[in-house]
């Protein structure tokens, strides 16, 4: 039986399998992280994720190597992690009171075969211009895309949520292990 390999040091992706009871491995590569400008967003995010697993894969070759890219997206625009605590009360302060794309692309290569595909789930935000000091002082922004954690203590901000929140979260789980399922 193939061993499966995230090929992603996200924690919150490592939870995600866990939660769900995957016996894994973790090895991430390092790669550039530049998005083809060319190509539309969805092929943009399953490019990316298909680049960060291909060097595991290459490594793994007999194995089930799982890639992926989350992104955020508000107004025609790529929102990725901020860079400091300025950039991310900018960040925080354009989702308030409005909605927002959240996109998990996956790249699952198996053997010889590569699956890509993306999910995106759309996330509202109430009006959260009072609470954005005191989340940005608990630094819980810190690496996440789009400045905020949903699964954390962000889930404050959230009003509803339209799809599934394991996508904003950083990995659509449930679909990739029914992928996996049946290819064993």
């Amino acid at each position: 039986m193939s061993k499966i390999i995230l090929a992603s040091n996200s924690p919150r992706r490592k939870d995600l399998l866990e939660r769900e009871g995957v016996d894994f491995i973790v090895d991430a590569s390092s790669i550039n992280e530049v998005m083809d400008e060319t190509l539309e967003i969805e092929e943009r995010l399953m490019k990316l994720a298909s680049e960060k697993a291909y060097p595991i894969h290459l490594k793994y070759p007999e194995d089930i190597v799982i890639g992926a890219d989350t992104i955020v997206y508000h107004d025609h625009q790529i929102i990725g992690k901020a860079r400091n605590e300025n950039h991310a009360r900018e960040i925080l302060n354009s989702l308030s009171q409005s909605t927002h794309r959240v996109y998990s692309a996956v790249a699952i290569y198996n053997k010889d075969e590569l699956i890509t595909f993306i999910d995106y789930t759309d996330v509202y935000f109430k009006d959260i211009s009072l609470m954005i000091d005191g989340y940005i002082d608990s630094k819980d922004w810190i690496g996440k895309a789009g400045a905020y954690g949903i699964q954390s203590k962000a889930d404050i901000f959230v009003d509803h949520i339209e799809g599934d929140i394991d996508t904003v979260i950083g990995l659509p789980v449930k679909r990739i292990i029914k992928m996996i399922e049946d290819m064993q």
